[in-house]
């Protein structure tokens, strides 16, 4: 492939990623971000071992493990008895199987190696106060239109990558597709000081909390300074990302073991992110024009997905315009091989967060299944996800 100028709408983990996996072939990346400086939000996330093998591609992988933990298991609880259901070995275990470890990190650090190896790149531009607001394909490429503080202004490139999330501009202005639905699921994140952690166990695992119509996660980030706290409850009519108080969490939650109800004293306040999902993505290209990440396939977190498979776009994106010198069959290449994956990743959430709801008496025999079946089993449901390589 000629080296190509290629336009990047959205400066995330998806489109910073596909900026560097671009540049490696020798590609002239422009990135615009509509934010005036990257401030990643959220709390933790998890890279899993088919996203840490393009990390590590990119020569990334030194960097971020030394701002990660490698959580020795993942434990099913039952939220309200406090009892273990299962435990599905991680560390070694995960080290061994995939010649790559389980990570858990802030998704501020991830992001923020990620910004400063882009930075360093000759290749790369970064722009910041920069929104794509429309784009246009003919056949010398895409022009798209850049709104920067009160300044629309016209840039010509080969082809545009949309990677500009949930709420994309390319995805819907230029592509008119649907957008993503909201789910009825609000995920409400906390980080909690590690010295308010009484358990030990908590802080060198990830930790999976079942109740009927809500679930939590939670697993130790930043070197264990923090624990990272995410609660997922059902809510119909919240689609707006709202402050909840500790105190009324905890007035919902009464009902749960104490050893979970003890971290809501620590957490003033948590930020509430609604949760959408494109149910069944049909296309992620158009002509010179490609989604990837959430602005092309919006997953629930149930699958702790959503950042690894758009890690994975990066890669084959790069990949398949580097082996085809036609930039349409190149782009189509990549859906072909992206769609099946993405859309059996979103049914698997799916099904995790409908398992991890459940009411009685469905709930007793989700529970009984996770006490009888063996732990290397149940973990082997998860092999066609993490044996994926570049």
């Amino acid at each position: 492939m000629p080296r190509l100028k290629i336009l990047i709408s959205g400066g995330g983990i998806a489109g910073l990623t596909a900026a560097l996996a671009l540049a490696k072939f020798n590609h002239r990346i422009e990135v615009y971000e509509r934010a005036e400086t990257i401030e990643p939000l959220g709390a933790g996330i998890q890279i899993s071992p088919n996203a840490f093998h393009v990390l590590k591609s990119l020569e990334l992988d030194e960097e971020i493990i030394k701002l990660s933990g490698v959580p020795n298991a993942i434990i099913m609880m039952n939220a309200i008895k406090g009892t273990k259901l299962t435990s599905l070995p991680l560390g070694f275990d995960i080290q061994d199987k995939y010649h790559a470890p389980y990570l858990v990190i802030h998704r501020a650090d991830l992001h923020t190696v990620l910004l400063e190896k882009c930075k360093l790149h000759p290749d790369i531009n970064i722009n910041f106060s920069s929104e794509l607001i429309d784009a246009a394909m003919h056949r010398n490429g895409v022009t798209v239109l850049i709104k920067s503080t009160d300044v629309i202004s016209e840039h010509l490139g080969d082809i545009l990558i949309g990677s500009d999330g949930v709420h994309s501009n390319v995805r819907s202005r230029v592509l008119e597709l649907d957008a993503p639905k909201y789910t009825g699921k609000v995920a409400w994140r906390g980080l909690i000081a590690q010295e308010h952690i009484r358990s030990a166990e908590l802080m060198t695992n990830t930790k999976g909390w079942l109740s009927p119509k809500a679930h939590a996660v939670t697993y130790p980030i930043r070197n264990g300074a923090f624990l990272n706290v995410v609660i997922v409850t059902q809510d119909n009519k919240e689609k707006n990302k709202k402050v909840i108080s500790n105190q009324t969490l905890k007035e919902q939650f009464s009902h749960w073991s104490e050893e979970f109800t003890s971290l809501l004293d620590h957490e003033p306040d948590w930020t509430g992110w609604p949760l959408y999902e494109t149910a069944s993505p049909r296309k992620m290209v158009e002509g010179k024009i490609a989604l990837i990440g959430d602005a092309a396939h919006t997953m629930l977190p149930f699958a702790a997905q959503g950042a690894a498979q758009a890690i994975e776009d990066a890669h084959v994106l790069a990949k398949c315009l580097d082996e085809d010198n036609n930039l349409e069959d190149a782009l189509k290449t990549f859906e072909k091989i992206r769609l099946p994956r993405v859309r059996k990743v979103i049914k698997a959430a799916r099904n995790n967060g409908r398992i991890y709801h459940l009411s009685a008496p469905f709930s007793n025999m989700r529970n009984l299944a996770f006490k009888m079946i063996p732990a290397q089993r149940l973990l082997q449901k998860q092999d066609w996800i993490y044996r994926w390589r570049p």
